[in-house]
């Protein structure tokens, strides 16, 4: 037979813990706030990557001329004034040099190319000017060429010292070290009128001038408005509101209310205590970490379930043993389903935390803190708060029973009084007072 484990014991330790964990992050939000990313802070979210100039590529015809770089070739798409296309596709393992790319490019009607880097270098190093296709006209689109040693060293801290002069400014590698691309965002205050149209440009500038203009590539550009961001912050406090609206009215079907709160209660605490971890570790906070504390709500909830169904059928087959009783048996039954199942999904997590990099690093990170606090509410606290309950509606019941039979013994009493009874009106009303009819 199972050795039951007495969880109840333990609720007097973990319910203040909890609490003062919650209370830690209130306090950390009001004085700290949230490291708010550039989803609900107004700023620019810019995806820069450096690397040396392989060629340059103009144009010097008539219509227009779009140049793309994929993994297995650069891709040239001509069109002329009339409309009419043609598409020039030149494959790495055709073109295996930056010289034999160098020429075939230069067969393009109108197009030149000037090879600035090693003709020898493999030409699937290649890296377009942008991660979208490039326009070419007179002015010359430079290509680079992924940069291979030291010749290019760019850090965080290099970075963040070049642009010191931004103000509020936050700087992630991107990806491998090797590839050299970062995300940079700058963070709107509100005092430059002519922030959304200018800081693009100083951004490019003060990197051109600090690396050199031919070894910048923006890969990509957003600028989100004030106005977008509040909304957007609106709507995440909303979307998470109504989760935990959705599992009270579906766990009160489900359950008996009293269960149904302490599930809400469960995953309430849950994503307090991931708002605490977030603050104290001033991990991001962007729409990437509201998903993380939506999937761990969904896997509090699940867990919990699971426990609760457990615990009403010991309640069914024991029902004259105390609820006590039944929970700790029920939560010590599914107590190695749990395990297996929040171990697997904590492999997954720890896997993706080793192995990724940027937003997937810190959602994997808040998973993994997920899991483990979802896998403890439900026992500690989601159990706890119907244990409890049910101990007040003993204790209740009880009072109500003494109530009772300490009145039938005084109507006992009375009725075993002396028979010399006053029955007039004053009298008749004295026996009334005293509960005699």
């Amino acid at each position: 037979m199972t050795r039951v484990i007495n969880f109840d014991r333990s609720f007097k330790i973990t319910v203040p813990i909890s609490l003062a964990l919650i209370f830690a992050g209130l306090v950390g939000v009001a004085v700290m706030g949230f490291r708010n990313g550039v989803d609900f802070q107004a700023g620019l979210n810019t995806d820069i990557q450096f690397a040396p100039p392989s060629m340059k590529v103009s144009f010097a015809g008539t219509g227009t001329v779009r140049l793309s770089v994929t993994k297995a070739e650069v891709d040239v798409i001509t069109q002329a004034p009339s409309g009419e296309s043609k598409a020039f596709l030149f494959g790495y393992d055709k073109y295996p040099t930056l010289a034999a790319m160098t020429d075939a490019l230069k067969t393009v009607p109108g197009v030149g190319v000037d090879l600035v880097a090693d003709a020898g270098l493999p030409s699937n190093q290649i890296l377009g000017a942008s991660q979208t296709e490039s326009t070419i006209g007179a002015t010359p689109t430079v290509l680079h060429v992924r940069s291979r040693g030291d010749e290019l060293a760019v850090s965080v801290e290099s970075l963040r010292s070049s642009l010191k002069d931004f103000g509020s400014i936050s700087i992630q590698r991107a990806g491998d070290a090797a590839n050299r691309e970062f995300m940079i965002r700058l963070e709107d205050s509100g005092k430059d009128p002519t922030f959304a149209t200018t800081i693009h440009q100083k951004l490019v500038g003060a990197l051109a001038s600090a690396y050199g203009a031919d070894n910048v590539i923006v890969n990509s550009s957003t600028f989100v408005g004030a106005r977008f961001s509040k909304n957007l912050a609106d709507q995440a406090v909303w979307m998470t509101l109504l989760t935990f609206l959705v599992i009270l009215v579906y766990c009160s079907f489900r359950f008996k209310p009293v269960y149904a709160i302490g599930a809400v209660l469960s995953v309430v605490h849950d994503a307090l205590i991931m708002v605490t971890f977030i603050v104290f570790t001033r991990i991001e906070f962007n729409t990437t970490i509201i998903a993380a504390i939506l999937t761990i709500v969904g896997y509090s909830i699940n867990d919990t379930i699971v426990i609760y169904d457990r615990i009403r059928e010991k309640v069914k087959l024991n029902p004259g043993a105390i609820f006590r009783e039944n929970m700790n048996r029920g939560v010590t039954e599914t107590l190695g389903r749990t395990f297996i199942t929040s171990g697997t999904v904590l492999l997954s997590a720890i896997a993706l935390y080793i192995f990724t990099t940027g937003s997937m690093k810190d959602f994997s990170l808040c998973i993994i803190v997920g899991v483990t606090t979802g896998t403890y509410s439900s026992v500690f606290i989601a159990s706890a708060f119907v244990d409890m309950w049910m101990v007040i509606e003993s204790r209740a019941a009880k009072r109500k029973q003494a109530a009772a039979a300490a009145a039938r013994q005084e109507k006992l009493r009375l009725a075993a009084l002396p028979i010399d009874i006053d029955l007039s009106p004053k009298g008749l009303a004295i026996l009334r007072g005293k509960g005699v009819e």
